[in-house]
């Protein structure tokens, strides 16, 4: 009976002392008489600290009227039910509890001593306001919360969640989650759910739920796994965020960009036959005042009218390149062929060249150049030059000054170009590079131009790495243009220099292939003037049939041709053994890069733009 009792003792003995709850015992005058492992958790107090020391050690000193309340209550023989109180830890800090305090009694009944269990109610509290605080956060989110079970039964729903799907918490809780997957998505749900059981996140995964009314509505989905105290998956929470308005401006946009590059590329498309059809009659107009040059025109009437036409078709074919240039440019198009440039001799041949136009005569243009050289694309530098010297003569009055200065400075190419002629109101010198942007208009457009020469310029200079300025002190007080370019080192002079093969070539045999009958029939009698026999056709389909059989050392071959285009040409023709010899040019009012590009892919030897240069175009017939 004894063994017996001591075993039960010993029972009771190890299941206070693993208790989690705080078990104190205290004689009647307040002597802590045990002190489980709970204890000396909760207060800080080992089992020796305690035991033998008032209960007054972890009541805080205005609760010790509590304690005397307690005790009468015990003394009487009650129970005191769990109330929440406050008791002090070893270090000083308070600890919020709950207590339950039990008479102990003896075998006669007579009461001894009181039991109190303490449970530590902070932590809980902490834990329930954190757990209430969450539920607010859930059903005050804008997204949809819903939580569910790994078998897909929901277990909660949130406020959102009702407005965005329609069905209310009673209606939605306790339902499997496939009332709002539709049909068709039903083995994306089954994906999520395998990989939330392999404890993966789904973030941000994009998909269509459908509505209690049956409406479907796009929305954004973050799956995570729901883990029990051991770590195990036992649940998905789901957060989902509605971007249908999101989906729908996204739309918009991408049919808006999608219409604006159709736009884009129809503007290009017209550009392109734009200076197409434009060049196709400067080309003739430039062969036929070619053609004059020779022959006595037996009148200075005709002299001079045949100058005018020579003069305003560069005029015109100038104007057509810089439309097309600075639609390139503007969108980033123009690739620059770089090499190593002297600056000085660049400016001081281009002034040359336009002082052997007569263009200066009425100005007088002062020149100082200084070696400086630069890596640049010789042609955009000679329409940089165009551009800023055709500006300065055009509004510059006559007997006007034009000073055009070259020279280092500071590991710069700087270039100059001031005059004195109508200069700018402050308003227009910081818009004057702006696209279509001109110095005051006059009725009788003496200056004339598009107002896009000066936005080419700007344009072409930054592609190149460098700035342009420009200044003027006010009306009638001339401008100055400053363009500063990065210079490199100089090069020596190169051995042999180009050589301009003129007309004295040997005769050759050339094939024109061209619809424009105007600028077929200038280009034939150009050719035949210089001694060479020519072969003509007007179509695509044609000029195959007559590059196959005549054999020509030259093919000048039009690109846009009705029939057979002249890519199409220039392929057939190299796929030919014996005619892969043949020279092919390209002869065209296309000459975009892309352009240049394609031809050069399709089999052409040179790509020539209209209106082409005569001279060019004998330095090319010179390498057959």
């Amino acid at each position: 009976m004894r063994k017996r009792a001591d075993d039960a003792a010993a029972r009771l003995a190890a299941i206070v002392e693993s208790s989690d709850d705080a078990i104190v015992s205290k004689s009647l005058d307040g002597i802590i008489t045990s002190w489980n492992r709970a204890a000396e958790r909760m207060f800080g107090y080992s089992a020796a600290e305690a035991i033998g020391q008032a209960i007054l050690l972890i009541i805080p000193p205005e609760r010790a009227a509590e304690e005397r309340d307690v005790m009468a209550r015990v003394l009487a023989g009650q129970t005191v039910e769990p109330f929440e109180t406050v008791r002090r830890r070893k270090d000083g800090s308070l600890v919020s509890i709950s207590l339950t305090v039990s008479p102990i009694r003896d075998r006669r009944g007579h009461v001894i001593g009181a039991s109190k269990i303490a449970r530590d109610v902070g932590q809980q509290r902490s834990l329930d306001e954190a757990r209430a605080r969450l539920a607010a956060v859930v059903d005050s989110s804008d997204d949809a919360i819903v939580s569910k079970t790994l078998d897909g039964v929901i277990t909660s729903w949130n406020r959102a969640a009702e407005r965005l799907f329609g069905y209310r918490p009673a209606e939605a809780v306790g339902q499997p989650i496939y009332i709002i997957i539709p049909p068709d998505r039903r083995a994306e749900e089954e994906m999520v759910l395998g990989r939330i059981r392999a404890g993966q996140i789904v973030d941000h995964f994009e998909t269509v739920r459908r509505r209690k009314d049956g409406t479907l509505i796009e929305v954004s989905l973050t799956v995570s796994p729901v883990k029990d105290s051991r770590g195990q998956v036992t649940g998905a929470s789901k957060i989902a965020r509605d971007i249908t308005q999101r989906k729908r401006v996204e739309r918009e946009r991408a049919a808006m960009f999608e219409e604006a590059q159709q736009a884009n590329r129809a503007k290009d498309e017209f550009l392109a036959m734009l200076g197409h059809e434009l060049r196709n009659p400067l080309g003739a107009i430039s062969s036929a005042v070619r053609l004059l040059e020779p022959m006595d025109a037996g009148s200075e009437r005709a002299v001079l009218a045949r100058d005018v036409i020579a003069r305003q078709t560069r005029h015109l074919a100038r104007l057509v390149d810089d439309l097309l240039d600075v639609a390139r440019v503007m969108t980033g198009k123009v690739l620059l062929e770089r090499q190593p440039l002297d600056l000085a001799e660049a400016v001081a041949r281009h002034v040359n060249s336009v002082r052997a136009t007569g263009k200066m005569q009425d100005h007088v243009v002062s020149v100082e150049v200084q070696s400086v050289w630069i890596d640049a694309d010789s042609i955009r530098v000679e329409q940089i030059l165009g551009n800023l010297v055709s500006n300065a003569l055009k509004y510059t009055p006559g007997g006007g000054r034009i000073a055009i200065r070259v020279g280092p400075d500071n590991g710069y190419a700087v270039l100059t170009i001031e005059d004195s002629g109508v200069g700018m109101q402050p308003h227009l010198m910081a818009r004057v590079f702006d696209l279509f942007v001109q110095g005051e208009r006059r009725l009788d457009r003496t200056q004339g131009g598009l107002g896009i020469g000066l936005t080419l310029v700007r344009r072409l200079v930054e592609l190149h790495g460098g700035t342009v300025e420009a200044f003027s002190e006010g009306p009638d007080r001339g401008s100055r243009f400053t363009v500063r370019l990065r210079a490199i080192a100089p090069r020596p002079p190169a051995e042999a220099g180009r050589r301009t093969a003129g007309w004295d070539i040997a005769a050759r045999r050339i094939l024109i292939v061209e619809d424009n009958a105007d600028a077929r029939a200038m280009l034939r009698h150009l050719l035949e003037a210089a001694g060479h026999e020519v072969h003509e056709a007007s179509d695509g389909r044609q000029g195959l049939a007559m590059a196959l059989s005549l054999r020509p050392d030259v093919a000048l071959i039009d690109l846009g041709l009705p029939g057979l285009d002249g890519y199409e040409i220039a392929r057939q023709l190299r796929a030919s053994d014996d005619r892969r010899n043949i020279l092919l040019v390209a002869v065209t009012g296309y000459g975009s890069p892309e352009d240049r590009e394609r031809s050069l892919l399709a089999g052409f030897d040179v790509h020539l733009v209209k209106p082409v240069d005569p001279d060019m175009l004998a330095g090319v017939l010179a390498r057959r």
